[in-house]
């Protein structure tokens, strides 16, 4: 069993950065549906680019160590072969500003086909997960940014046109 932690720092406030993944994950959460997201790991340079389909579910989780709302998200591949099944928490947390916070996974992930893929993911599949990690925290970090931004934009047109 390998670990997994990777963080983002987000150009949005801790309070709606957790209300914007909420909103992303709840609709999941409420319908317990599972949905198919292709995960990119770009890991050695431009050269190579490993991608796969994988079966994403996602639900409420608690961490009694912690006041912030986590969600587990786990994935496996939608067709098995060189892929790990990975199990793990998706949460905001508090960053060192007011205007920031961190989009954080963390989790674990067994690599495929025992002791040959325990040497893989010594060898390179670590970076692997990492970098597919990371595009996973790219695409909601993207998603809750944009999001924030866009809310941000609006409640300064509505105070241009009250004055």
């Amino acid at each position: 069993m390998s670990k997994l932690y990777q963080s983002l720092p987000l150009a949005c406030p801790y309070n709606r950065a957790r209300e914007l993944l909420a909103e992303t994950l709840e609709p999941f959460v409420r319908s317990g549906e599972p949905w198919v997201l292709n995960l990119r790991a770009p890991v050695l340079g431009d050269g190579l680019d490993l991608g796969k389909d994988v079966v994403v579910t996602v639900g409420t989780a608690t961490d009694p160590l912690h006041f912030d709302q986590i969600w587990s998200l786990n994935w496996h591949p939608t067709e098995g072969g060189a892929y790990p099944v990975f199990a793990g928490t998706i949460s905001i947390r508090a960053d060192q500003t007011y205007k920031t916070s961190l989009l954080e996974l963390q989790g674990s992930y067994e690599p495929p086909f025992g002791a040959v893929g325990a040497a893989f993911d010594a060898v390179l599949g670590t970076r692997v997960a990492s970098a597919t990690a990371r595009e996973l925290l790219r695409a909601f970090g993207e998603k809750i940014e944009s999001a924030y931004s866009e809310s941000e934009r609006a409640k300064k047109l509505q105070r241009e046109a009250i004055q």
